[in-house]
């Protein structure tokens, strides 16, 4: 008796785990079917499939008495239709060398693709560049030092 009542609960359970599949019938001979393929949203991992990535140097470097040094960065996005990212880039306008109590200034200003707008799609990614520019009466006004900056960078996808 135990033995048939495991057996009859062994096929309960194999009958339970069965995934039931639809299909579309094609019944004559030189007959057609459809099927259905679609994409979803998310990735194999369940997250949202709209992502962007823009790469910023950390830091770069200006070689003293140099009047512009190119700082590039990329941008690559994959949205949703009718949605687009837009970068901008801004500046104090002003680097700051600091030496214990005393603080001096070097004027610079921005220029090339301070502001980047794409549609939902940049594939592969799109290279910008900006300019750092110190005027050469900046620099032959300022002392020598290692004078800095913060750059923002803000992302926002409309």
């Amino acid at each position: 008796m135990k033995k048939i009542v495991s057996i009859i609960i062994a096929a309960l359970m194999l009958a339970s785990i069965c995934v039931p599949s639809f299909a579309a019938d094609i019944t004559t001979n030189g007959g057609t079917g459809d099927a259905i393929v679609k994409t979803k949203t998310v990735d194999e991992a369940g997250e949202n499939a709209e992502k962007f990535i823009v790469s910023i140097p950390a830091t770069t470097e200006i070689p003293w008495g140099k009047a512009s040094q190119a700082l590039t960065y990329s941008v690559e996005s994959h949205l949703g239709y009718g949605k687009k990212l837009t970068v901008n880039v801004s500046g104090h306008g002003v680097m700051t060398y600091t030496v214990g109590a005393d603080s001096m200034t070097l004027d610079y200003t921005l220029g090339g693709a301070t502001a980047f707008t794409a549609g939902p799609v940049v594939y592969p990614a799109a290279e910008r560049t900006i300019n750092v520019n110190v005027a050469d009466r900046a620099w032959k006004s300022a002392v020598v030092g290692e004078y800095q900056d913060t750059l923002t960078f803000t992302v926002a996808i409309a």
